[in-house]
């Protein structure tokens, strides 16, 4: 039977697969249509909002219960519509007028649809007042707010295509008002040759009832969004979820990575990062394998394999050094044994950092065997150029005593009658040379000969005055002691300290005119003895001050310079520290630190 024909009998023909519908002349006049053949969604939004509803819930009855006939109650038409699922996959339906035959009884009202969003099934109650407004909408409709509450965008396509709902979320995301294009085509929206690759999704999806994802741009909002399209009896539910901010994140970390990988993978040195534990290596820069002589995996797998080609002498330095990377920044030098049997000379810096909450130890080892061996050769140059001026020196030193020394004895002995005028200027001259030979001595004798005792210091420095007070006596020169805190004790060896003493305080009268002033401070605090020697002589530039301590160098007449390489080398032995300061027309000030 052709429903479409018959007589006198609103009818229309629903085609549930292409989502259209054809309606007779009669079902046009009713719904007041301009034509004959319009979609689906225009179709239902043609009759009264209070049967929208029940349209929309009979359909989805007939489609998925397999029910063959269904019939609802239009009041404001008083008609009967009667809806017949044909065999063909297509909906016949009819409108007949109601007989008054009583009370007039509504058909039931039909369960809603079981879904996560119920209010996305709802068609729209007037084309002036779509699903997204937000504005003025009836009570029955106040659910859609939660939809606007949702946070990713969210819109409801036909299956003609036709945009039937959209939260503000999605206007938000997209920078449209869907209120302003309701029911019109998406294509109007966004054009296909631009959206192609969006539109061969939702096609996709259309197509295959199935759920779509993909990631796509928008080119008039500049936004990277995440799309999940999923079929419906509507249409299409789509989801849009902005991810420009995390793909700009993506993209810096991507790059940010890639510049770590050209510096990790380019670097001679090996950059760690370790739990503070050393039980497990988070990281490993490609350099390891050619400085270790093993593989990464081997390191990353078992850390405690990389300590096995420490040399056996420096584990127990190592072990030390990794401790205190915990807590502080550290280095620590030892050697690694090679596979081949060398030996190369390592520099590991460690030191702690937190991040998030967890605890690490970040780090570099550095190969610096050929640094040992620069600094090994430049040692070695700096004693022979020190050798080789200090040879020179003595020569100079020695050579004048014993040319004054071999001159006056040639006069004695052509001149026997004048030979005792010269016995004192010989002597003078022996006495130099043997204080030259002593102050190499002293410079030659070992750190391993030490003899430490307890010492007072008060004790050294009064011996010291006693000791030089004729010479500064001579030259009216007037020496002050002043004690600080000095009655207890100090581990040294007093030769040496009192040796130190003595060559201050003998260059300090030297270089004082006479009535000078020679003063001597010592004080003994927790952890060092300080030995202060000032005088106010004539001082030192800052020229002269930089080369104190060379051989030979000296400010005095018959000087060698040799007595402050001496007291240097005693304090050296003894584990302490020398200064100089002075400034020229102000004097010198001398300071010795001593650990206790």
């Amino acid at each position: 039977m052709d429903v479409l024909s018959l007589n006198g009998t609103p009818a229309c023909l629903l085609d549930l697969r292409n989502q259209s519908v054809a309606v007779n002349n009669e079902m046009r006049e009713v719904l007041q249509l301009e034509n004959t053949e319009l979609s689906f969604s225009r179709w239902i939004l043609s009759f009264p909002q209070d049967a929208q509803k029940e349209l929309h819930k009979v359909m989805n009855r007939l489609t998925t219960e397999g029910r063959k006939e269904m019939s609802i109650h239009v009041p404001k038409w008083n008609k009967q519509c009667k809806l017949s699922h044909l065999t063909n996959g297509q909906v016949a339906f009819t409108l007949k007028e109601m007989v008054p035959t009583g009370p007039v009884q509504r058909q039931p009202s039909i369960e809603p649809i079981d879904s996560l969003f119920p209010a996305i099934y709802m068609p729209p109650q007037n084309p002036r007042l779509p699903l997204f407004s937000n504005n003025n909408q009836p009570d029955e409709f106040k659910q859609t707010d939660l939809l606007d509450k949702f946070p990713d965008g969210l819109a409801i396509l036909s299956q003609d295509w036709d945009v039937l709902y959209a939260n503000s979320k999605m206007e938000e995301i997209t920078g449209m008002s869907f209120e302003k294009n309701y029911l019109k085509k998406l294509w109007d929206l966004y054009p296909v040759d631009h959206y192609y690759y969006f539109f061969q999704h939702y096609l996709r999806a259309m197509e295959t009832q199935e759920t779509v994802e993909f990631e796509g741009y928008i080119e008039e909002v500049d936004r990277t969004v995440q799309v999940k399209v999923h079929p419906s009896d509507v249409g299409l539910i789509v989801f849009i979820q902005d991810v420009s901010h995390y793909k700009e994140q993506l993209q810096a970390l991507k790059e940010s990575e890639e510049r770590f990988a050209i510096l990790a993978n380019n670097m001679k040195d090996v950059f760690w990062i370790s739990d503070i534990s050393f039980k497990q290596i988070h990281y490993l820069s490609p350099a390891f394998q050619s400085l270790f002589g093993m593989s990464r995996r081997e390191a990353l797998s078992d850390p405690l394999h990389v300590l096995e080609a420490v040399h056996p002498d420096d584990k127990k330095r190592v072990r030390s050094g990794m401790k205190l990377m915990k807590n502080q920044k550290h280095q620590v030098e030892y050697r690694l044994l090679r596979p081949n049997g060398d030996e190369q000379w390592m520099l590991t810096t460690g030191f702690p950092i937190e991040n998030n909450g967890n605890a690490y130890v970040i780090g570099i080892h550095e190969n610096i065997t050929e640094k040992k061996e620069m600094d090994r050769l430049k040692e070695k140059s700096q004693q022979l150029s020190t050798i080789t001026q200090m040879s020179a020196g003595i020569a100079h030193e020695i050579k004048n005593p014993l040319t004054a020394i071999k001159g006056f004895l040639q006069i004695g002995a052509a001149n026997p009658e004048l030979r005792d005028n010269y016995q004192d200027i010989i002597l003078d001259e022996v006495n130099r040379i043997e204080a030259i030979v002593q102050d190499f001595m002293m410079l030659s004798k070992p750190k391993s000969s030490l003899q430490t005792e307890e010492v007072e210091p008060g004790d050294v420095v009064s011996y010291v005055t006693r000791l030089l007070a004729p010479e500064a006596d001579e030259k009216n020169v007037q020496l002050i002691f002043n004690p600080k805190r000095i009655n207890e004790t100090i581990r040294t060896e007093p030769k040496r300290l009192n040796q130190i003493l003595i060559n201050l305080v003998k260059n300090a009268i030297d270089a004082v005119d006479t009535g000078g002033l020679v003063s001597i401070v010592a004080e003994l605090t927790t952890h060092e003895l300080t030995l202060s020697v000032s005088d106010n002589g004539p001082g030192l530039n800052a020229q002269e001050l930089s080369k104190i301590g060379e051989p030979f160098f000296t400010t005095k007449e018959k000087g060698t310079g040799l007595g402050v390489m001496v007291t240097k080398k005693i304090v050296g032995d003894l584990n302490g520290t020398i200064s100089y300061k002075s400034k020229k027309g102000e004097g010198t000030k001398v300071t010795v630190r001593l650990p206790r």
